[in-house]
C-alpha cells in the first residue's frame, strides 16, 4: 500500500509541474509543424489572411491567421497529405496540396493575387525538400521505402542503418550481453548501443532491463520514421546516441486493406560456411492489415496481424566445428551428454496492433493504439556470434503488450496542447534448455548454462507526457516534461550450477580449469556442502532456484525543459533551450542525481540562392539514463552477501545479493580435483561421489592442505560480480555539428555535415579487489615494440605456492564495480544526396566518414580494465568504429502505359559497403594473475587492434503488380538478400593463445616452437571466423491490395 500511495503522490506532482509548465514534447515528436508567409504579388506581406489546412485523407481542418508580417504556423499536424488554403478579401483564394513527414518543419508560401474572392488557383506543390527552418540533423525513412526496399526478415528497423553516422552495434562483441533482446543492435556515432531512445507512437519503446529497444510493430503498420543523428532542440532527452521516433499508420475515410504472405525456404539459398551438415532454412511471414472510417470525417480504425513460423539450423564457430569430436570426448570423461550440432531453431511470433483515431471536433482529437505481440524461440544463442553450443542455448517466450493513448487539443491557431499517456507491459521467460555446468574456453566457446542472461524478467511501465506549443509573434515557445515509473523483477540465477574457465580445448580435456565460479542460495549461511549432480543433466532451472534468485528494482525518469525557437530576420531561425532531467531510485540503491542540465542552442540559416542553400548548425549537453540491467542483476546474484569492499564503504550502494557467489583458483593438479569433485565424478580425494561437492567442503588432507579442504590449497573467496557507486551519475555527451544542404535541383537536395559527440561519465566497471603489482614484466606488442605490463600473482612467501592469483583483500575473488568514469570522443562528417520518389524512381546514398575512441564504457567482462589503476591503457578505437561507411538505395518503376510485357514492374535495391570493424587480441588465460583470464590481452597490445573484415551487400527486390479492378491489385514479389553471396565475417577467434607475441618472445607462457599459425599463434584458429553475416537467401511473396 505505501508503494501504491507514493506512486500516485509522485504522479501527482509530476502532473502538477507539467500543468504549471504547460509542457511540451519529450523527445517524441509525432506529428509535423507547417509555416509560411502570405504575400500579395509585390511580395509585401499580407496580414490577416486566413489559412486552412485539410488533411485529405480524413477531413480533419484547421484554420488560423497570418500575422502582421503574413507569417503562418501550425504545430502538432498529423503526418500525411494536406490540401493548404490561403484566402483574404479582395485577393484571389490559393490552394496547395503537400505532404508532411513525422518531425518535418515544412516551408509553404503563398503570393496572392489581386482579385474576386471566388476566384481558385490550385497548385500542385511539396512542402521545400531542404526545410529551412529545421535545425536538426536527421534522415526520414518515407512509407515508399518501407515498403518497397528490400529487407531481411521484415525487421522494419533495419532501416535506420540507412542513415548516415549509423551501424549495427559490437560493442559487446566477445562477451555475454546481460539480456539479449531479438532485435537489431544499433549503434550512432560509435556509440554504446544502450545509448539510444526509440519511440513508438511517441511511447517509450526501450526496454530498461535490457537497455535497448523492444519488438516492435510489423512492417505493414508502420506509416514512417525519422533516425535523428543529432538534435539541438530542448525537447528531445534520454538519448546520448540517436533517437528512433516511429509512427504507425490510422485509418482514413476511404477502406483500405492488404494480405500477404512471403516465404523461404533453403532450396535456393548458398550455405553458410559456419553451419553444420545441414543448412536447413524455412520461414513463412503472413497477415493483413485493415483500415478505415468508422464515420467518415469522424471516427476511423487500423488493424493489423502478422505471424512468423521460421525453422532453420544455427551457426557454429568455426573453431567448434574442427573440434567437435573433441569438444564431445571431454564432455564424455566429465559424464556429460553430447553436443548436437544438428538441432534446429524455432522462431514464431504473432504480432496485433489496433488503432482508433477520432475527431471529436474541429478542436479536439483523440487516437488509441495497442500493440501485442507473442513470440516463441526455441535453441536461441545468448550470444548469436557463434559463441556457444547447443546446450548453452536457451528458448524465449516473451510478450509485449502497450496501450497509448494520445489527445490533441488546439485551443487557437497559435496555442495547441497534447497530452499522452502509456502503459506497457513486458514478461520475457529466457530458460536454458539444459543445466549442464557451464564450461568455457576463455574467448572461444562455451557449454552449458550462460552466465550472462537472467532466467526471466516481467517489467510493467506507466508513462505520462504532456505538451503545449504556444505561437507569439516570431517566436514559438514549448514548455516540457515527462514521467515515467518502472518496475523490473528479474530471476538470475548467475554461476548455477558452476562455472568453469579453461586456458584451451587441451585444459578442457585435461579438465583443468584456471577458475571455477560457483552460486550457494541457503540463506544466510550460503555454506551448502554439495549438490546434486543430477542437476546437470536436468533441463530448465526449477522454479525454486528461480524465486531464490529474483530481484525487485523500482524507478522513474523524468525530465523539464523550456525552450524557444525564434525567427530572427525571414533567413536565421534560432533554437534556444534548456532541459533537465533526474532519476530517482530506491533509498538502498543509487543516490539520486539532480544536477543533470542540458543547455542547447541550434541555428538554421537560409542562404537562399540558386541552389536554395540552408546552413544548420549547434550544440549542446545531453543527458541519458543509466543503463540498469546490472543494477538489477545485483539484488539476485550479483552484488553479493559480505556487504561492502573494505575502505569503500562510504561508496558503494547497499543492494545486498539473496544468493552468493565463489571463485576458487589454483594449481592445474587441484582445480583438476576441484572441477571433478563438482561434477561427481570418481577422483583421487572421493573415489565413490554421491553428489558434487564445493571446493570447500572436500576433505583433502591426503592432497597436503593446510586447512584439510581443498579450499585451502589454492585461492578461495567470494565473488562479487557488480555493485554500484552509489554516485553513479547518468551518462552525459558534448554535441556540436553543422551542415550546408542545398537543392541543386526540384525535389533533390545534397547535404554535407559534421558532427563532433564527446561522451563523459559513461558506465562500466572495475576490478576494485585488484592488488598492488607485484612486479612487472617487459612484453611486446604486435609490431615487437616493448614495453612494460603489470602483474598481480601472490608471493610464494604468502600464499605457499608459486602461481596463484593475487588480490587485495583475501575474502573477495573478484569484487566488481559499477561506476561511470568511462568516455568516447567521435568526429564524422556525412555525405547525402537524395532524390524524392516520383512515379517511377527515388534513390538514396548517404557516406559516413568516421573516427570514434572510448576506453571501454559498456559492462561487459571482455571490457574490464587490466589494469584498475590505469584506464589511459585502456584507450583505443572503439568496437563500434566505421570508418568509411556507405550506403545507396533506390527505386525503379515503369509505367502503366509501358507495353504489358514491361508495365508495372519495380525493382528496388540496397547497396551496403563499409570498412571492417575491430576486436580485441585476447591471451586467452589469467596472464596477469588476477583471478579473472578473459580480459587478459596480448602482451602490450592495446583494445581493438585485430582488424576484421569489411562488409559488402547488395539486396534486390522484383516485384510486378496487376491490376484486378480500379481499387485492388495483386503483387508478385522476388527478393534476394547479398545477391552475390559474398563472404561478409561479422566476428573473428582473436584469442592468441600466449601471454606475448610469440615471434618476439619464444619464451612466453603458451607459446609453442615454430608455429605457423597468424602472428606466430600457438592457436590455429586464431584469426578464423566465428560469426558472419548471412550468405544469400532468397524469399518471395504475394500481396493483394484493396
Amino acid at each position: 500500500m505505501l508503494n501504491i500511495n507514493c506512486l500516485l503522490l509522485r504522479l501527482t506532482l509530476n502532473c502538477g509541474l507539467l500543468l504549471l509548465t504547460t509542457s511540451t514534447v519529450y523527445a517524441q515528436t509525432i506529428s509535423a509543424t507547417l509555416e509560411g508567409r502570405v504575400t500579395d504579388s509585390s511580395g509585401a506581406a499580407v496580414p490577416e489572411a486566413v489559412v486552412t489546412v485539410v488533411n485529405t485523407a480524413t477531413g480533419a481542418s484547421r484554420s488560423g491567421g497570418s500575422s502582421d508580417q503574413g507569417e503562418y504556423r501550425f504545430a502538432l499536424l498529423p503526418a500525411g497529405e494536406y490540401t493548404v488554403t490561403a484566402e483574404k478579401g479582395g485577393f484571389s483564394r490559393q490552394s496547395k496540396r503537400v505532404t508532411l513527414q513525422i518531425g518535418q518543419i515544412a516551408s509553404l508560401d503563398f503570393s496572392l493575387a489581386v482579385g474576386a474572392v471566388q476566384e481558385q488557383v490550385t497548385v500542385e506543390a511539396s512542402a521545400e525538400v531542404l526545410e529551412p527552418t529545421r535545425t536538426q540533423v536527421s534522415t526520414v525513412i518515407n512509407s515508399n521505402q518501407i515498403v518497397n526496399l528490400p529487407v531481411n526478415g521484415r525487421q522494419f528497423i533495419d532501416f535506420v542503418l540507412l542513415a548516415p553516422g549509423v551501424s549495427i552495434g559490437d560493442t559487446t562483441s566477445g562477451s555475454t550481453d546481460v539480456i539479449v533482446e531479438p532485435v537489431t543492435k544499433i549503434s550512432f556515432a560509435s556509440q554504446n548501443i544502450h545509448y539510444n531512445f526509440v519511440a513508438i507512437d511517441g511511447a517509450d519503446n526501450i526496454s530498461t532491463a535490457s537497455g535497448i529497444q523492444k519488438t516492435t510493430p510489423s512492417q505493414e503498420a508502420v506509416q514512417e520514421f525519422r533516425v535523428i543523428n543529432a538534435e539541438y532542440s530542448a525537447m528531445f532527452g534520454r538519448a546520448v546516441g540517436g533517437i528512433v521516433n516511429i509512427i504507425t499508420k490510422s485509418g482514413t475515410n476511404q477502406t483500405h486493406g492488404s494480405l500477404y504472405s512471403f516465404f523461404r525456404n533453403d532450396a535456393l539459398d548458398a550455405r553458410s560456411i559456419l553451419q553444420p551438415g545441414n543448412k536447413t532454412l524455412e520461414q513463412y511471414q503472413f497477415g493483413g492489415s485493415l483500415g478505415g472510417p468508422i464515420r467518415r470525417e469522424k471516427s476511423f480504425y487500423f488493424l493489423n496481424y502478422e505471424g512468423q513460423r521460421r525453422m532453420e539450423a544455427p551457426f557454429y564457430n568455426s573453431f567448434i566445428l574442427s573440434n567437435i569430436a573433441r569438444i564431445n570426448a571431454a564432455k564424455a570423461n566429465f559424464g556429460l551428454p553430447a553436443e548436437n550440432l544438428n538441432v534446429l531453431r524455432d522462431s514464431n511470433f504473432d504480432n496485433v496492433l489496433g488503432k482508433w483515431d477520432h475527431i471529436v471536433s474541429p478542436q479536439h482529437s483523440v487516437s488509441v493504439r495497442y500493440f501485442f505481440n507473442n513470440a516463441r524461440f526455441a535453441n536461441v544463442s545468448p550470444l548469436n556470434d557463434g559463441f556457444d553450443l547447443p546446450s548453452a542455448f536457451k528458448n524465449n517466450d516473451l510478450e509485449d503488450h502497450s496501450v497509448v493513448g494520445n489527445l490533441t487539443s488546439s485551443f487557437s491557431s497559435t496555442l495547441v496542447n497534447e497530452l499522452r499517456a502509456q502503459y506497457a507491459r513486458r514478461s520475457f521467460d529466457f530458460p536454458v534448455v539444459s543445466t549442464q555446468p557451464h564450461l568455457e574456453v576463455a574467448n572461444t566457446f562455451a557449454i552449458g548454462v550462460n552466465r550472462g542472461n537472467p532466467d526471466f524478467y516481467k517489467e510493467p511501465r506507466f508513462e505520462i507526457v504532456d505538451n503545449v506549443t504556444h505561437v507569439r509573434g516570431g517566436h514559438t515557445w514549448t514548455f516540457g516534461g515527462n514521467f515515467n515509473w518502472v518496475r523490473t523483477t528479474e530471476s538470475f540465477p548467475l554461476f548455477y550450477p558452476f562455472e568453469a574457465t579453461f586456458a584451451s580445448l587441451n585444459d578442457l580435456i585435461n579438465g583443468t580449469p584456471f577458475v571455477i565460479f560457483f552460486q550457494r542460495f541457503q540463506a544466510p549461511t550460503f555454506m551448502e556442502p554439495t549438490i546434486n549432480r543430477s542437476v546437470y543433466l536436468g533441463g530448465a532451472i526449477s522454479e525454486a532456484v528461480r524465486n531464490q534468485a529474483k530481484g525487485v528494482l523500482t524507478h522513474t525518469y523524468d525530465g523539464l525543459f523550456i525552450q524557444d525557437k525564434a525567427r530572427i530576420t525571414n533567413r536565421l531561425t534560432m533554437n534556444f533551450g534548456l532541459r533537465y532531467e533526474w532519476e530517482t531510485w530506491p533509498a538502498k540503491a543509487l543516490n539520486n542525481d539532480l544536477n543533470n542540465w542540458d543547455p542547447r542552442v541550434g541555428f538554421a540559416y537560409n542562404a537562399g540562392g540558386g541552389w536554395k542553400a540552408v546552413i544548420r548548425g549547434g550544440g549542446g549537453f545531453f543527458h541519458g539514463t543509466i543503463p540498469s540491467p546490472l543494477l538489477a542483476c545485483q539484488i539476485p546474484s550479483c552484488g553479493g552477501t559480505l556487504g561492502k569492499f573494505p575502505t569503500r564503504e562510504a561508496k558503494e550502494d547497499d543492494l545486498n545479493a539473496t544468493t552468493r557467489l565463489f571463485a576458487f583458483a589454483s594449481a592445474p593438479f587441484i582445480t583438476n580435483l576441484a572441477l571433478n569433485n563438482l561434477l561427481g565424478r570418481p577422483n583421487l580425494l572421493n573415489p565413490t561421489p554421491s553428489n558434487g561437492t564445493y571446493p570447500d567442503a572436500v576433505r583433502a588432507g591426503a592432497a597436503g592442505c593446510p586447512s584439510g579442504f581443498l579450499s585451502s590449497c589454492g585461492f578461495f573467496g567470494d565473488a562479487v560480480i557488480v555493485r554500484f557507486a552509489r554516485d553513479h551519475q547518468a551518462p552525459l555527451a558534448y554535441q556540436f555539428g553543422t551542415s550546408v544542404e542545398i537543392e541543386p535541383y526540384p525535389t533533390w537536395n545534397l547535404t554535407a555535415s559534421y558532427l563532433r559527440v564527446r561522451g563523459l561519465r559513461l558506465g562500466s566497471f572495475l576490478n576494485v579487489n585488484q592488488p598492488r603489482p607485484s612486479g612487472t614484466q617487459v612484453l611486446h606488442n604486435s609490431n615487437g615494440q616493448t614495453g612494460p605490463k603489470n602483474t598481480y600473482f601472490c608471493p610464494a612467501a604468502i600464499c605457499g605456492a608459486p602461481g596463484l592469483p593475487g588480490t587485495a583483500n583475501p575474502n573477495f575473488a573478484v569484487y566488481f564495480e559499477a561506476d561511470s568514469q568511462w568516455d568516447s570522443v567521435y568526429d564524422g562528417m556525412f555525405l547525402t544526396l537524395g532524390k524524392r520518389a516520383g512515379r517511377y524512381f527515388g534513390m538514396n546514398l548517404s557516406y559516413t566518414l568516421g573516427k570514434g575512441l572510448d576506453n571501454g564504457p559498456n559492462p561487459s567482462f571482455v571490457l574490464i580494465p587490466q589494469d584498475t589503476k590505469n584506464l589511459r591503457a585502456e584507450r583505443a578505437l572503439s568496437a563500434d568504429d566505421a570508418r568509411h561507411r556507405f550506403t545507396g538505395n533506390a527505386t525503379f518503376s515503369t509505367p502503366a502505359t509501358f507495353p504489358k510485357v514491361t508495365r508495372n514492374f519495380m525493382l528496388s535495391t540496397i547497396l551496403t559497403l563499409e570498412s571492417p570493424h575491430r576486436f580485441t587480441k585476447f591471451a586467452g588465460f589469467d596472464a596477469n594473475g588476477d583471478v579473472f583470464g578473459v580480459n587478459d590481452r596480448v602482451g602490450i597490445e592495446p583494445r581493438n587492434t585485430f582488424v576484421g573484415d569489411s562488409l559488402k551487400t547488395l539486396d534486390l527486390r522484383l516485384a510486378r503488380s496487376f491490376s484486378i479492378d480500379e481499387r485492388t491489385k495483386l503483387e508478385f514479389i522476388a527478393e534476394s538478400f547479398n545477391l552475390f553471396n559474398t563472404l561478409n565475417v561479422r566476428f573473428f577467434n582473436t584469442t592468441y593463445g600466449a601471454e606475448d607475441f610469440c615471434p618476439f618472445n619464444p619464451a612466453a607462457a603458451g607459446c609453442v616452437a615454430r608455429s605457423t599459425n597468424r602472428e606466430g599463434s600457438p592457436n590455429p584458429a586464431y584469426g578464423t571466423p566465428r560469426a558472419i553475416f548471412n550468405p544469400r537467401q532468397m524469399q518471395f511473396a504475394v500481396r493483394l491490395s484493396f
